[in-house]
């Protein structure tokens, strides 16, 4: 009977012990998902924030008398994307270009007068940039970085912005070497 007790008694306590990991593991289960739901509430925090700074500046656009296009708007956007046309058109009345480009992209040829800045340097360089409510087209290549560097004007304060669509691939206007 003693070595049967023993025996129920061992068993009893590798039982115990397996229950004890296993609750140590979701514990530690819990814990993890505790910490990635605290992350993803401060990030949605910090999205509904940029959402509705956003939503104020297109008010006051309006509130200015400018214009939103309706794809502006339900993009969330205070950027307009220009076809090559009417960049020249922009340019012709007066607006300022930014080239997104690196130098070796810029070497083969830019619009005129444009203003030179790379994106990874735009954030370092964005006093070089004046913030008057002149339009300014941005481009580059093909057009995504010059949309990712309107987005990030934007959330400066900065307005009348134009993404040429199609970047400089899609330009047919004057060119000259930098």
């Amino acid at each position: 009977m003693d070595a049967l007790s023993v025996g129920l008694a061992s068993a009893a306590l590798g039982v115990a012990l397996v229950a004890y990991l296993r609750a140590g593991a979701w514990k530690s289960r819990v814990d993890e998902l505790e910490r990635d739901m605290k992350r993803r509430t401060e990030n949605a925090g910090g999205d509904v924030k940029r959402d509705l700074e956003t939503m104020k500046n297109m008010l006051a656009v309006v509130a200015e008398g400018g214009r939103l296009t309706r794809e502006q708007v339900l993009e969330g956007r205070l950027w307009a994307d220009a076809s090559a046309q009417h960049g020249q058109t922009l340019i012709t009345q007066g607006a300022r270009v930014l080239d997104v480009r690196t130098p070796g992209e810029t070497a083969g040829g830019v619009i005129p007068g444009a203003i030179l800045i790379p994106v990874d340097a735009l954030e370092a360089r964005l006093a070089d940039l004046p913030k008057d409510q002149r339009a300014l087209l941005v481009c580059c290549a093909g057009g995504s970085r010059s949309a990712a560097a309107c987005e990030f004007l934007a959330q400066q304060g900065f307005t009348n912005l134009f993404n040429l669509e199609g970047g400089m691939n899609s330009w047919s206007g004057p060119r000259v070497r930098p």
